[in-house]
C-alpha cells in the first residue's frame, strides 16, 4: 500500500472540530497536512499536537483552490480530502485501505451524512450526497468554480451508500451558521457569474424555488 495523505482546509471558528477530525484519519494516514486560511494561531496549535504539517494560505471564500494547494504540498500516493468538521468511521479507512491496493482504482466517491440542527438528513440530495475524496495523487483536481465537480482522470468508484463507509460531516449547527454560508457562497458565485451570466427576471423565482424544493421536498 501506497503512502496516504490526508489535506483538511481550515479557516477561522473551525477550531473546535478540527482535534476530532485530524483523530478520525491518524489509523489511516501516513501524512496529515493542514492549509490554514485562519488569522490567529490556534489551528496551528492544535495542529501541531498531532504532527500535522501547517502551510498557510491568504484567505478565499471558497475551497476549491485552496485543495489544490493543499494536494500540492502533500507526499502521498493517495489522498484523503477532509473538511474540519467531517470524520470518518474505522470501518471506512479499513475500506479506503484495501482500495488503495487496487491497481484498477484512481478515484472513489464517498457517501457523506449531512448533520442539520442535531439530526442526519436522509432524503433529497442530504443523502447520499456523493463526493470524490479519495484518490491517487494527479488523477483529480479542482477549477476555480464555487461547489464545482472535481476534474477527474483513470477510473471512479462509489461506495456503498451505507453509514459505515460514510463521512461524517456536522453541517448546520443553527440559523445564523446556515445563513452566514449561505450569504458568502451566493455573493462568492455572483462575482465568478457576473461575466457570462445573463439575467432574466425570472430566475428570481426559478432559481431559489427549485433548490429549495430539491433539497427539502424531492424523493
Amino acid at each position: 500500500m501506497g503512502k496516504i495523505s490526508a489535506v483538511i482546509t481550515t479557516i477561522s471558528g473551525e477550531e473546535k472540530y478540527l482535534a476530532s477530525c485530524i483523530s478520525s484519519v491518524k489509523a489511516l494516514v501516513d501524512e496529515i497536512v493542514i492549509v490554514d486560511m485562519s488569522d490567529g494561531s490556534e489551528i496551528s496549535k492544535i495542529s501541531k499536537k498531532f504532527n500535522a504539517k501547517v502551510f498557510k494560505h491568504d484567505f478565499v471564500n471558497y475551497v476549491e483552490p485552496v485543495r489544490n494547494f493543499g494536494v500540492s504540498k502533500a507526499i502521498g500516493d493517495w489522498i484523503l480530502i477532509l473538511d474540519p468538521d467531517e470524520e470518518i468511521p474505522k470501518s471506512l479507512i479499513e475500506k479506503l485501505k484495501q482500495i488503495s491496493l487496487d491497481i484498477n482504482v484512481d478515484y472513489v466517491r464517498i457517501p457523506r451524512r449531512n448533520i442539520v440542527f442535531g439530526k442526519a438528513l436522509r432524503h433529497s440530495r442530504w443523502w447520499p450526497d456523493f463526493n470524490i475524496r479519495f484518490f491517487r495523487k494527479g488523477k483529480v483536481s479542482w477549477n476555480e468554480i464555487i461547489h464545482a465537480v472535481p476534474m477527474t482522470e483513470g477510473n471512479g468508484i462509489d461506495l456503498e451508500a451505507k453509514d459505515e463507509y460514510a463521512i461524517t460531516h456536522h453541517h448546520y449547527e443553527s440559523i445564523d451558521q446556515f445563513i452566514e454560508r449561505m450569504n458568502r457562497y451566493t455573493s462568492v458565485q455572483a462575482k465568478l457569474k457576473s461575466k457570462d451570466y445573463k439575467f432574466k427576471s425570472l430566475d428570481l423565482v426559478t432559481k431559489p424555488g427549485a433548490e429549495f424544493l430539491s433539497r427539502f421536498f424531492a424523493g
